[in-house]
């Protein structure tokens, strides 16, 4: 519903001329917010807050703290049915100007009583689809803190209703059926209130009547509004059942791969094994090849050596017999030579040069 609006401007902020009107130490003739600036006091209002408290608006302002700010369309005013003045909804809990046994708003400015229940209706009649889901939960809160604690039946019933109303938001609720259903709330108060069963015995037939279709038209409003939700909480449920499914189905593909992936992986690692038992088999084959040649290579060797020493010594032997053969043939043709000139007188110097023959012969 309507109520203040505008801020507490500073005054740098308007012309000079604007400054002189709103200044509450100069004329007072405006009122200071600047998004207001009516005349004061606003509509000639008589009252003695308006008459005596120096640049307050009644059409603005708070009637106890005098503040004004920009809520608008929300609980947290409360309007005075009778003359119109307005109060902040924490001012008037905290000031004790809210009524806990019948739920009256007590005004300050002409001392007269407001209903609350009705008021409530009427803000979210005409500014719940306004809301967004934050903005409706903070307004049924508000409401629960103006109701709670109070002695009227009703109140206690709302009270339950904005809590309740609360969780299934918190759940998951759309706020337009949330508000859709506090207003049925306020219908059904308003059929079982006082005033209806004091009134009920004097009803005509036809008012009867209408009564019970009107009763008929809400209930089934109230059976369709929780039909819908329903309809649209099991579609919900429907569809994180579907994504659920979805889901486990892309989970078991993962499983497959990972399974596959696996059974891949066991496949290589045995792959990979075996090749190693194979090359240790290898590696211990050569390595025994490699022993069995080192023992050949040592035995060829001894065979070798053997072979070459055998050799070296019948090249000696050799040597020597060949050296024994040419002296006793040497020996031989001079003994022969002596022979045939020891006629000749020279046997003397044969037999000295076969002496030295024969030494040099000895000694090798």
């Amino acid at each position: 519903m309507g109520t203040s609006s505008g801020s507490n401007l500073p005054h740098q902020m308007l012309p000079p001329r604007q400054q002189l009107q709103t200044d509450p130490h100069i004329f007072h003739k405006r009122c200071i917010n600047t998004s207001c600036q009516n005349q004061l006091p606003a509509d000639d209002c008589p009252c003695e807050i308006c008459a005596n408290r120096k640049g307050f608006c009644n059409l603005c302002m708070c009637v106890i703290c005098s503040k004004f700010d920009f809520q608008v369309n929300t609980c947290r005013w409360i309007g005075c049915d009778v003359c119109s003045h307005w109060a902040h909804t924490d001012c008037a809990i905290r000031e004790g100007e809210i009524s806990k046994e019948e739920m009256m708003f007590k005004c300050r400015a002409c001392n007269r009583t407001s209903e609350l229940l009705g008021w409530v209706k009427d803000v979210f009649q005409h500014c719940a689809p306004n809301w967004d889901m934050e903005g409706l939960m903070k307004e049924l809160d508000f409401v629960s803190r103006i109701f709670r604690g109070g002695e009227d039946t009703r109140g206690k019933k709302l009270v339950c209703k904005c809590e309740e109303l609360i969780n299934k938001i918190k759940g998951g609720l759309a706020e337009a059926t949330a508000a859709k259903l506090l207003l049925m709330f306020f219908q059904e108060s308003e059929v079982d209130s006082p005033k209806s069963l004091e009134n009920e015995g004097m009803i005509a037939p036809q008012d009867a009547c209408n009564r019970i279709a009107e009763v008929a038209k809400q209930t089934l409003r109230k059976m369709e509004i929780v039909g819908e939700e329903k309809t649209r909480m099991y579609n919900k449920a429907l569809l994180g059942l579907e994504e659920c499914e979805r889901e486990m189905e892309e989970k078991a593909k993962e499983v497959s791969e990972l399974k596959l992936e696996m059974e891949k992986k066991k496949q290589q690692i045995e792959e990979v094994g075996r090749i190693v038992r194979l090359k240790e088999a290898e590696a211990e084959m050569f390595q025994l090849k490699a022993n069995q040649a080192k023992v050949e290579a040592e035995r060829l060797e001894r065979i070798v050596k053997a072979k070459r020493e055998k050799t070296e010594e019948e090249y000696v032997s050799n040597y020597l017999k060949q050296r024994l053969r040419e002296a006793e043939a040497e020996k031989e043709y001079m003994f022969e030579k002596m022979k045939e000139q020891e006629s000749g007188g020279e046997a003397l110097k044969f037999r000295e040069m076969l002496h030295r023959y024969n030494a040099p012969s000895r000694q090798e």
